[in-house]
């Protein structure tokens, strides 16, 4: 048995933090001495350590105690915890997402900055730039995605039919910027293929039970194309234009 004081210096936690997390009812004693002061078993530790990972990735307390609850019990795979654990995952994959995007675009803006400056590419900015966008591309492969996709609440876009419409954009330069939320990608491109290929996408996309109530939308633009998905489930979209983008068709 352990007494709180070895607990924490054990998990590396404050007492204070163990004796909060008795109080939330997510780490209780298993004894008491005869002078009032709590002991832990060995398996205190375990949940210790899973109690503290589980508030670093963003899991409230309410969270973390249904998920105590099924892996004490032996039972990760009822709904609630898959939904927990899933949820938490797009949550983060949606950030992700997000400075992804960012990144991407802020290649973009840098070399229209040194393109507009006659010998640029020579100077400290011009390496820099070089230097940026020389970097290893980040996110996973479009096939990934796919695999990804079809795992996951059996998403349209994983289907031969989606496949096929996104093989047409396997290649194409895309500018993406977030607003609010919805993605806006823009696929810089006036051939007519391209545009069949996205208003496939757009109806696919449109038949997605993920966000029945955001449908995709298609705007001709004098530069290409601009497909804007809208709702909490939009960054997929873009995480998958992304990928294309790096892709040789």
């Amino acid at each position: 048995m352990l007494t709180i004081g070895e607990l924490a210096q054990r998990v590396g936690l404050r007492p204070s933090a163990l004796r909060y997390y008795e109080a939330e009812g997510l780490l209780m004693p298993s004894d008491r001495t005869e002078s009032g002061y709590r002991l832990y078993d060995e398996a205190a530790a375990d949940t210790a350590r899973l109690i503290r990972q589980a508030q670093r990735l963003g899991f409230s307390l309410a969270e973390i105690h249904t998920l105590l609850d099924a892996w004490r019990g032996g039972d990760l795979d009822n709904a609630e915890t898959l939904a927990l654990a899933e949820g938490r995952y797009l949550a983060l994959e949606r950030q992700v997402t997000e400075l992804r995007v960012q990144q991407h675009e802020l290649e973009l803006f840098l070399l229209n900055l040194r393109g507009g400056a006659p010998g640029a590419a020579q100077t400290a900015f011009g390496r820099l730039v070089d230097h940026i966008c020389a970097g290893p591309a980040t996110g996973r492969t479009s096939d990934a995605a796919f695999d990804w996709l079809a795992a996951y609440a059996d998403c349209p876009l994983s289907s031969n039919e989606a496949q096929a419409a996104l093989a047409q954009l396997r290649g194409q330069h895309v500018h993406i910027w977030q607003e609010g939320d919805s993605y806006h990608i823009l696929v810089v491109s006036r051939d007519e293929a391209v545009a069949a290929a996205l208003r496939e996408l757009a109806r696919i996309e449109s038949e997605c039970h993920l966000h029945p109530d955001s449908r995709p939308e298609l705007r001709d633009d004098q530069e290409g194309y601009i497909l804007i998905a809208h709702g909490p489930h939009a960054f997929i979209l873009a995480g998958l234009f992304l990928a294309l983008e790096a892709e040789t068709p």
